[in-house]
């Protein structure tokens, strides 16, 4: 099958979990970045979809979509940029890649979280056309940018 992904990004492979591990850890404080175990588990579990950005044979960036069985709703859990590479795009660049691939899995709905104290995340899923759904309060055990609270976004597909 010929991917209708763009060019540079495509869907992860075992082999590329150290280098996604060591992105999430440069993007997250140790007391809220996901472990080696769980990335592994969301990368390898048939239910999520891990996208990566590689440029030049370095990953520069990755995405993970969950999916819940019998559920036209699907989540993304994170987007992570490695900081090096900010401020050039790659965030919604992967951001639209997961919508086609979302699409292709008959996917209705894309939803997320993130810290209501991420301004510049806030900025590109709003230019991506997510909507404000509701204000988690205390949502997250530690605090993210300054705040445990979320605000839920939703994008119909």
């Amino acid at each position: 099958m010929t991917s209708t992904l763009p060019s540079g990004i495509y869907i992860a492979n075992a082999d590329e979990i150290d280098a996604i591990v060591e992105i999430e850890r440069k993007c997250f404080p140790i007391k809220v970045a996901y472990s080696k175990r769980q990335l592994e588990q969301l990368i390898l579990n048939a239910g999520s979809d891990c996208l990566v950005e590689k440029k030049d044979g370095s990953i520069r960036a990755f995405l993970i979509v969950t999916y819940r069985p019998r559920s036209l709703t699907c989540s993304i859990e994170t987007i992570d940029v490695d900081p090096a590479f900010k401020n050039m795009g790659i965030g919604l660049k992967l951001l639209k890649a997961a919508e086609i691939e979302m699409k292709r899995r008959g996917m209705r709905w894309s939803q997320l979280e993130v810290s209501e104290g991420n301004e510049a995340a806030l900025n590109v899923y709003q230019k991506a056309g997510y909507t404000f759904k509701e204000r988690l309060v205390g949502y997250y055990k530690f605090e993210h940018n300054g705040t445990r609270n979320a605000i839920r976004m939703v994008k119909e597909l």
